[in-house]
């Protein structure tokens, strides 16, 4: 088959959930099919990943990322707008230009749009009628954005995050249906994903993320007791830094009054700029490697969002302990106390984090037996067969309803 992915950035490097999803996926299917890809780009990429890209793909062409709208423009259209935000916030007629040379230069048999940011394009994969237009739902964003509310409103410091993400919640989810029904096959990262997508009128099919475990060498927990955690995250994805800041103002500081060594350390873009005692934050970091291998936990206390977190998958895969809250293990079939602790408030999460740090025989127990599931379950290795057979399910379809 000849399979075109749209995506809203080069997916090399890999340093962001949507990309390391869009990389593993263009790689199974490059195996077994002709694979090309427009994507915008953000950045130039190196002379390294350009050449990966070119080595994994048929054609790959890109479309410099559109600028951010005016202020005036995006004010309007939170407000009087029916449309989402996310529905403006890729538009870009070089793009779909780009797309219609493409889909007049080459008959594809499917074409993915990866992302609900991307589902402007639509409309212009129509133009090929033979294609199956798969959609490839890396969140459930109606539910996205209900979370964010919830958790916002509470705070009058964020009512204003809150407000955006109100508004947005009511037009996403006629924006998701509509679209969603306009394709032949959607994909869902988790079952719970799957289920509230389906609740839009459609029948997702479950393609869970995944990790390779090969590529993530196992190392058991240490002993001796335990005083480095670790969040991995960019704090301009907002569930990120809403997390980090329960975490700094609630959490830390009843974990160092049990253990006052313990540190905090953030690791991600925007965390540069937190500044609280304990906490070494250091910004984007390029070798996660290295600091997988200095944490005796990693903490990702979730209070928002959904889908299934690589941060997560990647920590069970090394062996590091895992504390999160059931927002944070969503999508994850691990079983509190036997593969993860799961705590819901600060006191219950601080509790958690000061029992790994101190048993460490239960810690070491717990992360062997994580790591058997993520290579059980969410190894790409025993995902992306299922995959590759959604996509000649998808293209049966297109054909039958022609």
């Amino acid at each position: 088959m000849k399979i075109l992915y749209l995506t809203a950035d080069l997916p090399l490097p890999a340093d962001q959930g949507g990309k390391l999803r869009s990389l593993a996926l263009i790689r199974a299917a490059a195996e077994h099919h002709q694979v090309d890809l427009l994507s915008f780009a953000r950045h130039e990429p190196s002379p390294e990943a350009r050449a990966e890209l070119d080595r994994i793909c048929h054609t790959v062409r890109t479309v410099p990322a559109p600028r951010a709208r005016p202020l005036p423009i995006r004010a309007w259209q939170l407000f009087f707008d029916a449309m989402p935000d996310i529905a403006h916030r890729l538009d870009s007629g070089a793009y779909r230009s780009a797309l219609w040379e493409m889909l007049e230069a080459e008959r594809y048999d499917v074409i993915q749009i990866e992302g609900l940011e991307m589902m402007p394009y639509l409309g212009t994969t129509r133009s090929q009628e033979r294609a199956a237009v798969v959609y490839d739902a890396f969140n459930a964003e109606m539910y996205l954005q209900r979370t964010i509310w919830q958790t916002e409103f509470r705070d009058p410091r964020h009512w204003l995050g809150a407000l955006y993400s109100m508004t947005q919640w009511s037009k996403l989810g006629t924006y998701e249906r509509v679209t969603m029904n306009g394709t032949h096959m959607v994909l869902a990262v988790s079952p719970e994903d799957a289920a509230k997508l389906k609740g839009r009128h459609v029948d997702p099919v479950l393609v869970p993320n995944g990790i390779d475990t090969v590529a993530i060498p196992f190392r058991q927990p240490a002993l001796e007791p335990g005083r480095t955690l670790l969040f991995l995250g960019p704090l301009d994805y907002r569930p990120n830094a809403d997390a980090v800041r329960w975490l700094v103002s609630r959490i830390l500081p009843e974990v160092r009054q049990r253990i006052p060594e313990a540190r905090l350390r953030l690791i991600g873009r925007g965390s540069e700029r937190i500044h609280a005692p304990g906490v070494e934050a250091l910004g984007y970091v390029e070798d996660i490697a290295a600091e997988l291998e200095r944490a005796d936990a990693i903490v990702v206390p979730m209070r928002m969002g959904g889908g299934v977190r690589f941060k997560v998958l990647e920590a069970m895969a090394a062996g590091i302990p895992l504390v999160t809250t059931p927002r944070g293990i969503a999508g994850v079939v691990a079983e509190h106390g036997r593969h993860v602790l799961i705590a819901r408030g600060a006191a219950d999460f601080a509790e958690a984090v000061v029992q790994t740090l101190e048993d460490r025989v239960g810690a070491r127990d717990r992360a062997k037996l994580a790591r058997l599931l993520v290579e059980g379950r969410y190894d790409w290795r025993k995902i992306t067969p299922g995959y590759l057979q959604a996509l000649t399910s998808a293209r049966r379809l297109a054909r039958s309803v022609r």
